[in-house]
């Protein structure tokens, strides 16, 4: 589960001054994991001094929830460093409170009601790593990420003239190596979702925004895809409510994108997911375990086909350098497909698996290994990144040897998996793989 952020702040008022406080637990900015949130609740710990004749009470409002907290706790600490007494049997030494609170909103307030008036103490949120922005009906959408998604669509953030010039190479090196090689290669664009439902969206889009300008730098010979329409006109829900990625329904269009472009068929020619099973699941997805609380919706998963079944070797290796090979013997085309992904990747292994013999993934967001494709000798190339990142131009000629060391100097290289039986036509490259590993 998600780890959050604890934000407080006093309240500075007249009335709050004259009242001595003090809140130990929680901390501005301190961090808590979510289980923790969910099954022990936040803790409020501290101490405040009623010096006056009536009594008090300490509340949290949440929502439209009051939650009383007891101020029954001995404190001889307080009583001896902020009134400088002896605390044995003073009147104020049960000063102290100590109280777990199940929180159903992102926000409170702490206070104290005395004598038929409320004070307000502090206001808190619990906050996640990102800001998330909530659109219409519930839909959740990026908002403080390193891309600057939203500055992007509103066109403030364009794409510099040196992004310009490296797209340029990227895609003229791209077009005529496909051109020079012979091999079919076509450059897949995940649209972010803000640009296919943009209903739900509260910014208006650009004409200035980097993915319009980055269109305008498409050589005509290029098989190029950015399915905005296509995903918008699906006739099932092409995006997750509570994450960033596609749905099942999405990745599989754009699979069938990616074959009819570098075989020249037609989408019907490669409908052979119309049998397809789902069952409905609630999920909370990459932008929905961020905000608090979690917030699900329900999503479509398939039951009827796994990629994970089709893996021969997966090098376990995070984000940047995963390679995993995948075969399936029945598949529509006899072909070995190499694909330079990302993350929007992943959802369409269920889908191109069935369409090509062999898959060989390399996530790099697009940029291009030549050590890899003269190892692996594809049929057809796709490379694919997603709209958000596209400030940025990929490289033509990349290392996944780099992104492999790297993870290597930090620990962080998982156990690799290579199947006990691995296809004959898959084996030499496997190996290779493997020995990055080394």
């Amino acid at each position: 589960m998600a780890v959050y952020s604890i934000i407080t702040q006093r309240v500075d008022s007249a009335s709050s001054h004259t009242l001595r406080w003090h809140l130990d637990f929680p901390s501005n900015s301190q961090s808590i994991d979510g289980s923790e949130l969910a099954h022990d609740g936040l803790l409020f710990q501290g101490w405040l001094l009623n010096e006056g004749k009536s009594a008090a009470s300490l509340v949290i409002l949440n929502g439209d929830e009051v939650h009383s907290i007891p101020i029954n706790r001995t404190r001889p600490d307080v009583v001896s460093r902020v009134l400088k007494q002896e605390p044995e049997n003073h009147d104020l030494l049960h000063c102290g409170f100590s109280e777990r609170i199940y929180l159903k909103h992102s926000t409170f307030t702490l206070g104290l009601i005395q004598d038929g008036k409320f004070t307000e103490l502090m206001n808190g949120s619990v906050e996640g790593k990102f800001q998330i922005l909530e659109g219409k009906d519930g839909w959740l959408f990026l908002d403080n990420d390193t891309n600057k998604s939203i500055e992007q669509y509103t066109g403030k953030l364009k794409l510099s003239r040196t992004a310009q010039a490296e797209w340029k190479e990227y895609l003229v090196s791209l077009n005529d190596f496909s051109r020079s090689c012979g091999t079919p290669v076509c450059l897949l664009v995940a649209p972010s979702k803000e640009m296919v439902y943009e209903e739900y969206y509260p910014y208006r889009f650009s004409k200035k925004a980097p993915i319009q300008k980055l269109k305008e730098l498409i050589p005509e010979s290029l098989n190029f895809i950015l399915p905005i329409e296509e995903l918008r006109n699906l006739e099932q829900r092409s995006f997750r409510v509570c994450d960033t990625h596609w749905t099942l329904h999405g990745a599989r269009l754009a699979a069938q994108l990616v074959a009819s472009k570098l075989s020249s068929r037609s989408i019907s020619d490669l409908n052979v997911f119309s049998n397809d099973t789902y069952q409905i699941r609630k999920s909370w997805g990459d932008l929905g375990s961020k905000v608090y609380p979690p917030q699900q919706h329900e999503e479509d998963s398939i039951t009827n086909f796994n990629y994970r079944r089709c893996v021969v070797f997966d090098n376990n290796v995070d984000n940047f350098g995963r390679i995993i090979v995948m075969f399936h013997q029945h598949a529509v085309s006899d072909k070995t497909l190499l694909l330079f992904g990302s993350s929007s990747s992943y959802t369409m292994f269920h889908y191109l698996c069935r369409l090509y013999t062999s898959v060989v993934f390399i996530h790099t967001a697009g940029n291009v290994d030549h050590k890899i494709i003269d190892v692996v000798k594809p049929d057809c190339i796709c490379v694919q990144t997603n709209a958000r990142f596209v400030v940025k131009a990929p490289k033509f000629n990349d290392s996944v040897v780099n992104y492999i060391a790297q993870k290597k100097e930090s620990g962080r290289l998982a156990t690799a998996f290579t199947a006990e039986v691995l296809p004959d036509a898959s084996a030499r490259y496997i190996e290779y793989f493997r020995q990055l590993l080394d």
